[in-house]
């Protein structure tokens, strides 16, 4: 079924705040966002490009008595597809303007002088890990992804750390990257309600996707210890509810980031123990640790080894070496 009455009514979370569950083909399932009204109707993310999510955003739009013609800005958590893909439809048909972090630009705008340097650093990077020369063709797997599901559009305003969001004078911006470098929160100070995205979810744990760094040196973000120190910001903050990119409000969030913080340092302790029976790449330590999921989500579960290597590098509990382009990691 894809007729437009098969999809949920949105539904009013907090005052103002009403949320939009869209369908997406991907393993994390459906995708929030949210109608928040302000001095202008605003659009906390969109879906992805595809039809489903077309229609359930209009349809859920529709049960609040608002059409897609109304929205006048929209403001991206961040850049992943599932969060931005149908951006330009909704542009074309509101003439809305977007509000995004930097770093969301060359995503968003597909930029290809970009896109090209982030071909060559995950090149780079692949091998370095140890990943073999037949696996490669993930780096093109990432270019199918965002061709299908999101189009070039552009960001009219970028927003920074602890600004107010223009046009919703209650909300402010909390940059929280880890998850993405382009990733950031909506914090409403009067009743502690969060717009989180992808930084906080109550049933999955947010992976800490490696990227390309900003300045275009060689030198990586450290993604997971990013995500972590943003994750500590939150738990420092006073937040009644977090409103999720994936499923129901998270309520408990201290509890919650705790547990995520634990879980990291859980993974080294196993990273550790696999090392110590002899060195290895960080392609064949993500083999180990996610036996049944690494050849199909190389990109994600490479990204959290690495993430973990990271802690590890930091604190000195492993070595590495270097030897024809590739590191070897031992303890």
């Amino acid at each position: 079924m894809t007729s437009r009455e098969q999809y949920v009514r949105a539904q009013e979370v907090a005052p103002d705040v009403f949320r939009l569950e869209l369908p997406t083909p991907f393993k994390v399932g459906p995708v929030n966002v949210y109608l928040v009204k302000g001095e202008k109707l605003t659009l906390v993310d969109v879906g992805p490009l595809t039809e489903e999510a077309w229609q359930a955003l209009q349809t859920g739009l529709d049960s609040i008595g608002i059409s897609v013609e109304q929205i006048e800005q929209v403001v991206l958590t961040h850049h992943h597809v599932d969060h931005c893909g149908l951006l330009e439809r909704v542009r074309q048909v509101s003439k809305a303007q977007t509000l995004a972090h930097p770093l969301a630009a060359p995503y968003i705008e597909l930029d290809k002088e970009f896109i090209d340097f982030h071909d060559r650093f995950f090149t780079d990077l692949y091998k370095q890990s140890g990943v073999p020369q037949e696996k490669m063709f993930i780096i093109e797997r990432f270019h199918k992804l965002m061709e299908t599901f999101s189009q070039t559009s552009q960001i009219d305003m970028l927003l920074k750390h602890e600004q107010m969001v223009p046009n919703l004078s209650q909300w402010q911006v909390l940059y929280t990257p880890g998850h993405s470098q382009s990733h950031l929160s909506l914090y409403r100070a009067s009743d502690r309600i969060m717009i989180g995205g992808d930084h906080i979810i109550q049933k999955i744990s947010s992976n800490a996707f490696i990227e390309p760094p900003r300045d275009r040196s060689r030198v990586r973000p450290l993604t997971l210890v990013q995500y972590r120190t943003a994750l500590e910001m939150c738990a420092d903050m006073d937040i009644e509810m977090v409103l999720s990119g994936h499923g129901e409000p998270v309520r408990d969030h201290r509890e919650l980031i705790l547990a995520r913080l634990r879980k990291n340092w859980e993974r080294t302790d196993a990273l550790r123990k696999m090392l110590k029976d002899g060195e290895k790449t960080a392609y064949e330590l993500t083999a180990m640790l996610f036996p049944t999921l690494y050849e199909k989500e190389l990109p994600l579960t490479l990204s959290e080894t690495l993430g973990h290597i990271d802690l590890l590098m930091i604190l000195h509990q492993v070595d590495v070496r270097e030897q024809d382009g590739v590191l070897y990691y031992s303890v």
